[in-house]
């Protein structure tokens, strides 16, 4: 079971879930429009500079500007391109487009889920199927009503909705949505996914600065029962 880190915010960070045994490192960068945490092109470099090669290096955007996202996949190229802003904003052929300006990129598309509504009453299949083409990775994760951005909320939804999606499609389903190393080896049971994600629980609980908000402890339990399940 491959587990995916997010946000790193420092090489310090990076290190951090690099020694606790982590696969992928998500950095957000890009800030336009501006959103708390994300560094800017200069500063993802550097992590990204720091973090060997064999740990998959993932950037995220939540820019709906398509020229503004090359403007900075020039200036700092990821391994996978991470879009999870509204996913109505940039179509499958501008992706296209992205993908063949920018070879070897490879695209991990966000998936909004509600947690409060269940699978038939949500566009999540649809998205699947209109996108799976250009995707290398879905990253399908819990999305608020009140936010265009896919993600961060903490929040858990359906597993089931998870698993349906999963077996719907080839693309790599990484899932996400207030996983922790509680909830974590039930979570995959369910949905049998390719990877699995932390953002929040995974953070320490009073950070000091918001450029190291990872915790060594958290991040480790979360690897080993993710990799015990």
């Amino acid at each position: 079971m491959k587990v995916q880190i997010y946000e790193i915010r420092s090489i310090e960070d990076a290190q951090k879930a690099i020694e606790a045994g982590a696969d992928h490192l998500g950095i957000p960068y890009d800030q336009n429009p501006a959103y708390p945490g994300h560094l800017t092109c200069e500063e993802a470099k550097e992590v990204f500079e720091f973090i060997p090669s064999n740990i998959l290096k993932i950037g995220l955007t939540i820019s709906e500007d398509i020229n503004h996202i090359q403007q900075n996949l020039q200036a700092v190229m990821p391994d996978v391109l991470h879009l999870s802003g509204n996913i109505k904003a940039i179509s499958p052929e501008e992706i296209e487009q992205l993908k063949q300006a920018f070879k070897p990129l490879k695209i991990m598309q966000a998936i909004p889920v509600y947690a409060d509504q269940d699978l038939a009453n949500q566009k999540t299949l649809d998205y699947v199927r209109r996108y799976e083409g250009v995707s290398d990775y879905f990253l399908i994760d819990t999305k608020s009503h009140s936010e265009n951005v896919i993600g961060a909320t903490g929040e858990i939804h359906d597993w089931e909705i998870d698993r349906a999606i999963i077996e719907s499609t080839n693309v790599p389903c990484i899932i996400a949505g207030g996983l922790s190393s509680e909830n974590v080896q039930e979570a995959i049971r369910i949905s049998k996914p390719y990877a699995v994600d932390s953002f929040t629980s995974t953070n320490e609980d009073n950070p000091i600065d918001e450029k190291h908000i990872k915790a060594f402890k958290k991040i480790r339990a979360f690897v080993e029962a993710a990799q015990d399940a």
